[in-house]
């Protein structure tokens, strides 16, 4: 094998460890993506990662597509394959076989508290991840009332977060 071909594979097998290990949703893989993707592999910067998670806010499906762009960031469109089908396919596989067993096994209090705990541990992963993206995003006294206007304009009104997100760009791109 090339090493094009063992690059994708490992795009693939990493994704789909960390969507194997990513109990609630999408949110909750992105501190296991950005372990994986910046801190022990490399493959992006903080500052890469952090426009992967806002492209992933931004589109229309799931905030995993940040896999998409950091798979397309290191291997190109195979790359961006690789990733995408390891981050999405084990567990469409898993949902998909294991749906009718779940809708019996739901009313079992010991797996209510399990989803429970997880959901838990998953807020405490996403306050780390919000603080880490908030280091490197924040970097001026500008970008850090951009982040409070933009929590602000979340809480308190009805807009759409992509525009939001687009008005944090433009703002941005103004400031420089």
């Amino acid at each position: 094998m090339n090493d094009d071909m063992w690059l994708w594979l490992d795009l693939y097998w990493r994704f789909m460890l960390v969507s194997l290990l990513a109990f609630g949703g999408g949110q909750a893989a992105l501190p296991l993506i950005e372990r994986v993707a910046v801190k022990e592999q490399g493959w992006v910067g903080e500052q890469d990662f952090a426009a992967a998670v806002g492209c992933g806010y931004v589109t229309p499906g799931p905030v995993l597509i940040t896999a998409t762009f950091i798979g397309y960031r290191v291997g190109g469109l195979a790359g961006a394959t690789a990733a995408t089908l390891g981050v999405f396919l084990m567990p469409w596989f898993l949902a998909a076989t294991t749906a009718r067993l779940l809708r019996e096994a739901l009313h079992r209090p010991r797996l209510r508290g399990f989803g429970r705990g997880a959901a838990a541990a998953v807020v405490g992963l996403l306050a780390l991840t919000s603080f880490d993206l908030a280091r490197h995003a924040c970097t001026t006294w500008a970008y850090g009332v951009v982040a409070l206007i933009a929590v602000a304009f979340s809480l308190r009104t009805k807009v759409h977060p992509a525009l939001i997100l687009l008005a944090g760009a433009v703002v941005g791109a103004v400031v420089g």
